[in-house]
């Protein structure tokens, strides 16, 4: 990677990049620290740091190979796959609320099936309110009913 675009690695490759020049004992328990912060919180569980692909967005259950993606860092930051483009933006999560800000997208133009579910997904974002994890399932709603449904990507 050159210089110029060095301030866009993620901080995971600039943890391992700083982890590979330490010595053994601070690596072992940095590691041990990234496991706990990993766990499960009341606010967060396994919400924040996991990507998420997308299983259903309202009654329609997705089969597609690619289907949308969610990751959400604990910087606020949401992004993923959207069906044709890349999706990037805010959120804000108090317990069981969240909700979604401002949203932006690549533009690329795709097949019209493919547009559609990703205008569908789009929407769906928009409309989250709620969300739980349940069975390894990430359910969002609305304030009606559940509107996406995802699994770990992993």
């Amino acid at each position: 990677m050159t210089n110029f675009d060095s301030h866009l690695k993620s901080p995971v490759s600039r943890a391992f990049q700083c982890l590979s020049r330490a010595p053994l004992p601070t690596v072992v328990i940095a590691l041990g620290m990234a496991l706990v912060a990993g766990c499960t919180t009341a606010n967060s569980p396994a919400l924040i740091g996991n990507e998420w692909r997308c299983t259903r967005i309202g009654s329609r259950t997705l089969t597609e190979d690619r289907t949308p993606t969610l990751l959400m860092t604990a910087e606020g930051k949401a992004s993923g796959f959207a069906g044709v483009n890349r999706w990037f933006g805010t959120y804000s999560v108090d317990g069981s609320t969240l909700k979604f800000g401002m949203m932006g997208m690549t533009r690329m133009a795709g097949p019209p099936e493919r547009m559609q579910l990703e205008q569908a997904y789009a929407d769906a974002l928009a409309a989250v309110t709620r969300w739980s994890v349940s069975s390894g399932r990430l359910q969002m709603s609305d304030s009606d009913a559940l509107v996406l449904e995802f699994v770990n990507a992993e």
